[in-house]
């Protein structure tokens, strides 16, 4: 991929979001660096956050339902003895604590409870939306209003570092998992309350830190590396190569049998006979393949 205007194809940019932008103008900042027509993104990335942000240009904004979903890896550098509005250090403080007693076995004894499954309640500055509204909308007016309970998981909950008032943890977490609330919860059972200092995205499924590129990288003339094809962003989903009937039937929408096999509820890439990625199905009761979304051919 070429930076430049015109690019045509349906691609995915694993972008290094800055600090201090919000996913959406990174998505268009892209979006204008690469000259693609339409731009959208995987998994909101908070604006004073850094790290993996998925972007998908053009055909490929139509699969983003599907990369959303994929476990998220964060670095997340937590402040004790501090309490804001935001739950980062970006908001007002509201309460402020002497976190001189605490120490690394505390703390890690602690993260111990914040692994598995959890009951979290999404911040007050968040992109959830109550009745049409964002409650961060909400939240800046100064209005609080109660939020339900989300079921959340957290596979893994490492600390890296120790030095108070400052600790880092690496988390990796299901999709709605907000590590702020985490940190505020984190704080409350160590007594002291806590607030995200500085937050890192390093990973989202497959896609690493290591391997993404930034504005810098796009604006310079980016190589193919750059973006990977719908088929290469999928490639957690297992794959269907049919035959020219189930092709016909299926690039009009229409489902098909597939045979045994498979897992019910299973998201399935489907390729044409010579082996082209154009459609995504859902494997139903007796190897039926309900399609759910023609993407070409």
């Amino acid at each position: 991929m070429k930076g430049g205007k015109g690019l045509k194809e349906g691609v995915v940019v694993n972008l290094n979001k800055p600090p201090d932008i919000t996913s959406h103008q990174a998505a268009r900042k892209v979006q204008r660096i690469l000259g693609a027509s339409k731009a959208g993104h995987a998994g909101t990335l908070d604006p004073f956050a850094e790290g993996v942000l998925l972007v998908c240009l053009n055909s490929a904004t139509r699969i983003t339902e599907y990369l959303s979903p994929l476990e998220k890896e964060y670095e997340a550098h937590i402040r004790l003895g501090l309490v804001t509005d935001t739950l980062d250090i970006t908001g007002e403080v509201v309460r402020e604590a002497d976190p001189s007693g605490i120490t690394r076995e505390t703390v890690e004894e602690v993260l111990r409870r914040f692994r598995g499954e959890l009951m979290q309640v999404p911040p007050m500055f968040s992109a959830i939306k109550l009745e049409g509204v964002p409650l961060y909308r909400l939240a800046r007016r100064g209005i609080t209003v109660d939020r339900e309970e989300r079921r959340v998981f957290v596979r893994e909950m490492e600390l890296l570092s120790f030095s108070l008032p400052e600790f880092a943890v690496r988390i990796r977490c299901s999709k709605g998992t907000y590590v702020r609330s985490l940190a505020r919860d984190i704080g409350e059972a160590l007594g002291v309350g806590a607030t995200v200092e500085r937050l890192k995205r390093t990973a989202i499924g497959a896609f690493r830190v290591e391997d993404s590129v930034s504005f810098e990288d796009l604006e310079r003339g980016c190589p193919d590396s750059c973006s990977v094809s719908m088929d290469e962003a999928l490639a957690h989903l297992g794959e269907i190569v049919l035959e020219s009937e189930q092709y016909r039937l299926a690039r009009h929408g229409t489902g098909f049998f597939a045979g045994a096999g498979g897992v019910e509820g299973e998201l399935l890439r489907l390729k044409s006979p010579s082996g082209e990625f154009f459609a995504i199905g859902r494997l139903k009761s007796g190897g039926f393949v309900k399609v759910e979304k023609v993407l070409s051919g």
